[in-house]
């Protein structure tokens, strides 16, 4: 069973997550954003705004309330990210997400916030927990069937997912139509699927472009 709260679901915006690293790696960030955002679409209980009503929100000098009011949001996830890629060729992900209660006449509240650290293979299970500590700290409880999908690792091969979130870099996942930009998006997901026959996000989205 879900926890549903009496007013219906929470409706949270994800908003562009804010790379802290080298410049080259901001189209690892808005990943990870996409990610975490997809992940929560998938609980019941939480409504989360669309991916391009949220990234008009890049940069932004607006306060949480007006944005909140903008976009129909109680709480907004943000974070930031930075990806510290090492002379020994390892590579360590921090990520520091926050989420914030916004409610009509009253400053806003941190509900939860925690930094996560961990190697670059464990990004997958870093977007899992975020997502899942999000739900627990709106009180949205989460069914097995929930559990494992948030936990489902779209690539084993890290090199793969590399190439797949550059082209949705490129192609803003696939939400730009000029020709040329989606030749290069498409030659970022056949890197992906050549290097992980298996991965179907990638497939999909190169069918796409």
């Amino acid at each position: 069973s879900v926890a549903m709260s009496s007013e219906g679901p929470k409706r949270v915006a994800v908003l562009p997550f804010e790379n802290l690293g080298d410049s080259s790696t901001a189209y690892f960030a808005d990943g990870i954003t996409d990610e975490v955002r997809g992940k929560l679409s998938q609980i019941q209980g939480l409504a989360v705004i669309a991916r391009a009503s949220s990234n008009e929100y890049r940069h932004t000098g607006k306060q949480p309330q007006q944005i909140a009011r903008e976009l129909g949001a109680d709480y907004l996830l943000t974070a930031t990210v930075r990806w510290e890629k090492r002379s020994d060729g390892t590579s360590r992900v921090r990520v520091s997400p926050e989420l914030v209660r916004v409610a009509p006449g009253a400053a806003p509240t941190t509900t939860w916030q925690q930094a996560f650290d961990a190697g670059l293979t464990d990004v997958f299970q870093v977007q899992a927990d975020i997502a899942g500590k999000v739900a627990s700290a709106l009180d949205v409880a989460l069914g097995a069937s929930q559990k494992q999908a948030l936990t489902e690792k779209p690539t084993t091969n890290l090199a793969a997912y590399d190439a797949f979130l550059k082209g949705e870099a490129v192609s803003q996942s696939i939400g730009v139509a000029d020709p040329a930009t989606l030749r290069t998006a498409a030659g970022f997901y056949e890197q992906a699927v050549v290097l992980d026959s298996t991965f179907a996000q990638a497939w999909a989205q190169l069918a796409r472009a």
